[in-house]
């Protein structure tokens, strides 16, 4: 076997022959005899520690005397009068040691295998790994004896193999050393394996995610290749001095940390999930806010504090104790519309001096060092609190369940008792700032039953048009149009509309393609809040805003004709382009221009067969079933999933539509 590379050349492709393993892992263990496998690793352990500080001693040319190792030895391990399994150590010794001579690889293991067929996975590995360290650890110590014995010298050189501590080959020593330090990687892959293996039961579902069985399959692969190795290198000859060594053992090596790290993500999944429920359990009986942002945003290392960041420094989160606090919810794109927003509302001396405090939660993907530079840069641009570092993932994870965070900015509101009273106040403050306080619904509710609301003023105002409500104030005539794709029928608009001008007198013409982002982000604020304040879709307002939201997401864009703030005509794109090239069949002085248009519009334009309707993802209380105004049967429910490719700063949004 020493003489002969090609056994260890057929072992290193059995690492990476998944169907032998599968083939061998399948098979039921019969019998199952019971083994304490938690001792027996111990016990290796202890051989392979003391069998390896030989090796290490031999390489630093500091090996101690015999009768030292000796005491320690006789000192560090104790074993009962009678050992049980000293039979089938033996047996083992003979598989991994004697057995590759065939230099069959599979029918070494094949036999090896049926050697190990009554016991568990774990208990196979251990008691392979066992036999090796029986076997490293008595040729060590005869290797040692042997540099005072002159009989056990005689007797190891007639056998055919030499001291490890005589070798005068500077690669021979590399070589043990590099076996050494393999084998210890061996110890540590299988206590890992079987330390996964007590925690399975703690791990639940997540442990069905490792085959476990495999990864003792290549313990034991692995451990047939130290044997193969190391009876190697204590021959007498020098044709095989350490082939495929290093090769193997840095295949071991991406075995074995792959394994660790797999073990790691799920340990770390399994704390994340008890965090997680922990602080789900918590907020469904918790009786006072300080508890809850505590649960949520204090660490270990935080020391129950937070970061105000007005004063540039961590504070005790009892600071919020009585408080309304407004959780505002990003990932680290917030806008600078909405950081704005808040700020002047957060500068009011009748804020300050309110029972309100604002925290910013900031949810990202990924923890790194780029992402917490970012946090840092943009948590000194606000003036209110937030974490002391990214929130944990547990947390954002109950964030995203339970309060429906998908990326878009949102305001989670509390109250003193740490108990949600508005699940999402952003839209709100976005339509009407300071006017939205308390925040709660039914102060919604209540915006939106003042009488002559309009949602064409809350979605087109100076924020996204500079100078519009000048508009609004003298009646003038109002055209609003915009798409994401089709810019052709948008420059065609612009034509005709120039064509036609004499006719239209004062008149504001608005392409939203410059102002895309704040427009929708308003359009998407009003569909939200109404929607939060009433889920009755049949209501004329609420049709209109998801007319017009579904003729800029599903016909290729929009276009709104107003009177000051009154709208005349909502529609599509297209069919407004179509009725502007036919201007000369219907326009007159004789009637105003936005009444001629309707009137053709509503004569002339063929209407679409199906009513269907868009509601976007930041929107809640969608109902589940909805009824069709115009035939009272129930619409189709469809989900679409949409990437603006970088239009805008948050990732693929899901949607739904009725049809």
């Amino acid at each position: 076997m020493a003489g002969n590379n090609s056994f260890m050349t057929s072992l290193l492709a059995l690492l990476d022959n998944d169907k032998f393993m599968k083939d061998v892992t399948s098979k039921p263990c019969w019998g199952k005899e019971q083994v304490n496998v938690k001792y027996y690793l111990n016990l290796v352990e202890k051989i392979l520690n003391q069998a390896m500080a030989i090796v290490d001693d031999v390489a630093k040319n500091t090996q101690p005397k015999g009768d030292q190792c000796q005491s320690k030895s006789s000192t560090s391990l104790s074993l009962e009068t009678s050992f049980p399994l000293s039979s089938t150590i033996n047996e083992l010794c003979y598989q991994i040691t004697c057995k590759p001579r065939s230099n069959d690889v599979h029918q070494t293991m094949a036999s090896l295998f049926n050697a190990l067929s009554s016991f568990s996975w774990d208990a196979k590995a251990v008691l392979t790994l066992l036999a090796l360290s029986v076997y490293y650890a008595e040729q060590c110590r005869l290797a040692q004896i042997e540099e005072s014995d002159d009989l056990l010298s005689l007797t190891a050189m007639l056998r055919g193999s030499r001291a490890i501590g005589k070798s005068s080959n500077a690669e021979r020593i590399k070589a043990f050393v590099a076996l050494n330090n393999l084998i210890k990687v061996t110890l540590e892959f299988t206590k890992c394996a079987v330390e996964f293996v007590n925690y399975t039961k703690e791990l639940g579902e997540f442990s069905a995610s490792i085959d476990i069985s495999a990864r003792f399959y290549y313990i034991i692969v692995i451990v047939l290749g130290c044997s193969v190795q190391f009876s190697g290198l204590i021959s007498m000859s020098n044709e095989f001095l350490g082939k495929d060594l290093w090769t193997f053992s840095d295949r071991v090596t991406t075995k074995y940390e792959y394994f660790k790290k797999e073990v790691e993500n799920l340990r770390e999944k399994h704390a994340e999930q008890i965090s997680y429920e922990k602080i789900k359990q918590l907020s469904k009986y918790c009786t006072d806010i300080v508890e809850l942002m505590a649960a949520l945003f204090c660490t270990k290392n935080d020391f129950l504090t937070i970061y105000q960041c007005s004063k540039r420094t961590a504070v005790k989160v009892e600071k919020f104790k009585d408080k309304i606090v407004m959780l505002l919810i990003s990932d680290l794109n917030l806008s600078d519309e909405d950081r704005e927003i808040l700020s002047g509302i957060y500068s009011e001396s009748t804020f300050q001096s309110s029972n309100y405090k604002i925290m910013w939660v900031p949810i990202v993907e990924e923890h790194n060092e780029a992402m917490q530079k970012k946090f840092l840069d943009k948590r000194s641009e606000m003036r209110w609190y937030t974490s002391n570092s990214m929130v944990s993932k547990p947390a954002a994870k109950f964030i995203r369940k339970k309060w429906q965070f998908r990326q878009q900015t949102k305001v989670v509101v509390l109250n003193q008792q740490g108990k949600v009273v508005n699940m999402d106040a952003m839209a709100m403050i976005r339509l009407w700032g300071r006017e939205a306080f308390p925040l709660t619904e039914s102060k919604g509710q209540e915006l939106w039953s003042r009488k002559g609301i309009n949602w064409f003023k809350l979605v087109v105002n100076n924020m996204v048009f500079p100078d519009v409500e000048q508009s609004f104030e003298r009646e003038e005539l109002i055209f609003l149009y915009g798409s994401a794709e089709d810019s052709q029928t948008v420059q065609k608009i612009e034509k005709y509309l120039s064509e036609i001008k004499g006719y239209l007198g004062p008149y504001k013409a608005l392409n939203i393609s410059t102002k895309r982002e704040k427009f929708l982000t308003r359009l998407e604020s009003c569909l939200s809040s109404k929607m939060q304040a009433s889920s009755d879709v049949y209501d004329c307002l609420m049709r209109e805003l998801l007319e017009l939201y579904t003729s800029y997401k599903q016909c290729g864009g929009f276009a709104v004709i107003a009177k000051g703030s009154s709208v005349v005509v909502s529609t599509g794109l297209m069919d407004f382009e179509t009725v502007l090239s036919q201007h000369q069949k219907w326009v007159t002085q004789a009637q105003a221009f936005e009444a001629a248009f309707k009137k053709y519009y509503n004569e002339d334009v063929k209407k679409p067969h199906c009513h269907r309707f868009y509601i976007p993802n930041v929107v809640g209380n969608i109902p589940e079933c909805i009824k069709c105004a115009k035939c009272s049967r129930y619409m189709k429910t469809a989900v679409a999933f949409e990437c603006c490719h970088g239009d805008q700063p948050e990732p693929p949004v899901a949607a739904s539509k009725w049809a």
